[in-house]
């Protein structure tokens, strides 16, 4: 069973956005499951899907944040400052990863966030954008 499951409740209307959230749900899934029942001494496959989850929500922030500079989405700043919340967020959770890769602690603390955050953020400021969205041509 998944740890986070996509449901249409999450859908701001943009066929690529909602794709790209889906495949947020896959590797933050990803990322629980490999934290979970494995040899702490062998971390290669939590790393791996850390640094995936890391890449992939930085691709996907880049993507929304294009199209509010060519939509001129009228909260493109407020946006931004929640996506930029969210680095530093993540900078310092994976800098004391890093530092303390046997704590699990610190892999649960990663996972909690990760799953509050993109889920409220999904839910209340990127259906914001749906409409300018597709006011755009973007469906």
């Amino acid at each position: 069973m998944a740890f986070i499951n996509w449901d249409s409740l999450y859908s701001v209307g943009v066929k690529l956005i909602d794709g790209q959230h889906q495949k947020l749900f896959s590797l933050i899934n990803n990322f629980y499951d490999a934290t979970k029942g494995i040899n702490r001494e062998n971390l290669a496959p939590i790393d791996s899907a850390l640094q995936d989850l890391f890449s992939y929500v930085d691709f996907h922030f880049k993507t929304e944040e294009k199209y509010f500079e060519e939509f001129s989405y009228e909260k493109t700043q407020e946006h931004k400052k929640q996506h930029g919340f969210y680095e530093n967020k993540i900078k310092d959770l994976n800098e004391r990863y890093q530092k303390e890769k046997k704590d699990e602690e610190i892999s649960e603390e990663i996972i909690s966030f990760i799953k509050d955050w993109i889920l409220n953020h999904i839910k209340i400021s990127d259906k914001e954008y749906g409409k300018c969205f597709n006011e755009h041509g973007l469906v």
